[in-house]
């Protein structure tokens, strides 16, 4: 198999589903209250869509240890299509909120994303695989966020959902004609039924069998869940720290997040493949917990918005090296019968995480503005006592 057209289209099915995400960060109090929606219905058009990742994910995941991930990655880009479709012509809260419920279902396919790059790589360069799929995301929600504060000012509310459309739909369209099958059908589950659990128990089995999956997944639960504390309240905090109005804040949060995803593609995307067969995944890990937990807790205290570019620097490595390694590693040891499985259950606690980590972050911001950034980089520094176990070299 010619390896570059595939993960081409793997890459750019990633990047769109989180500029998807990222678009309507910068818009969705926007979108929300210029439909009429509640303080309680804003919160559930917030959430809905990690939630949704958080259910469906393992799903997608073990359907395509069972039917290939071909067919499920093309199912998935066709309803992300219609998801912005509805996006863009959504004329009531209901269906704004419908349409962000149905784009995290087809997001969530992660998994299958991930279980596609395991079929197709060496576990000597799983690493290096899933470092592409973590420079999709880092790019996606850079572009995500200017993107749709671009498109709706000058366009439109309605053009950022169908910008996004016309995107997935172009990548469906690539997929279908340069995305070969990657998994045989000797190495298909096809006598196991598909489990509809959001917790799917063939995968948190495959999980509590190992003795280092069972490390490994809840430390990528609790790294999503800080770097949640950190997305969510930014902006936030730059207006806090240096009391500029509202779009003042926008503008230099976008600024400095654009710089933290620019550093982050960098490493996920080239120098991750220099860093892992030198020092190892478990190595990087620990370097990368260990500066994503000093930045956060550096972050609240900071004194100067320059000051946010250098340390940003230090986060996204930490992150950039850190988040490759891990799914590398559980990738390598999830059973080849099984990477879907294992891979979905994963992703679906990176959803939870991504569920509860803006509501726990939201609520104690309100009663200082560095909690958010203190709890993350606890929990980001105890993940360090789990790495510090996983009984590999």
């Amino acid at each position: 198999m010619n390896l570059r057209a595939p993960i081409i289209v793997i890459f750019t099915t990633v990047l769109v589903d989180l500029i998807g995400f990222g678009i309507v960060i910068p818009l969705i109090n926007l979108y929300g209250e210029h439909l009429g929606a509640t303080g309680w219905e804003l919160a559930l058009l917030g959430g809905i869509y990690s939630f949704m990742q958080f259910l469906f994910a393992p799903l997608w995941g073990a359907l395509s240890d069972r039917i290939g991930r071909r067919p499920v990655l093309l199912i998935s880009l066709a309803g992300s299509t219609l998801s912005y479709l509805a996006f863009g012509l959504a004329d009531s809260k209901w269906l704004l909120i419908g349409s962000r419920a149905m784009a995290g279902i087809c997001a969530a396919n992660i998994s299958a994303a991930q279980a596609y790059i395991a079929d197709i790589t060496p576990p000597e360069k799983r690493a290096q695989g899933m470092g592409m799929i973590g420079a999709a995301f880092g790019l996606g929600f850079t572009l995500g966020p200017p993107l749709g504060g671009i498109a709706a000012k000058y366009l439109g509310l309605s053009a950022p959902g169908f910008i996004a459309a016309a995107i997935c739909g172009a990548n469906l369209i690539l997929a279908y004609w340069r995305l070969p099958e990657s998994l045989p059908v000797e190495r298909r589950q096809r006598g196991r039924p598909v489990s509809y659990s959001p917790i799917n128990a063939h995968g948190m089995r495959q999980v509590f069998q190992s003795p280092i999956l069972i490390l490994l997944v809840p430390t990528f639960f609790l790294i999503t869940f800080a770097f949640s504390n950190f997305e969510q309240t930014f902006t936030l905090l730059i207006q806090d720290r240096f009391g500029h109005d509202t779009a003042e804040a926008g503008f230099r949060g976008g600024m400095a997040l654009l710089w933290l995803g620019i550093v982050g593609v960098i490493v996920q995307g080239g120098l991750i493949r220099r860093l892992v067969p030198r020092y190892g995944e478990r190595r990087l890990m620990l370097v990368g917990a260990s500066l994503f937990s000093g930045t956060m807790l550096v972050f609240p205290f900071i004194p100067e918005y320059w000051m946010y570019f250098p340390v940003g620097v230090l986060m996204a490595c930490g992150l950039g090296i850190l988040n490759p390694s891990l799914t590398g590693l559980i990738s390598k040891n999830a059973s080849e019968y099984n990477q879907g499985a294992v891979l979905g259950f994963n992703q679906g606690m990176g959803s939870l995480a991504r569920t509860i980590g803006p509501i726990v972050a939201l609520m104690t911001f309100q009663y200082h503005p560095a909690l958010p950034y203190i709890i993350g980089g606890l929990v980001a520094g105890g993940c360090l006592l789990l790495l510090q176990r996983v009984p590999i070299k």
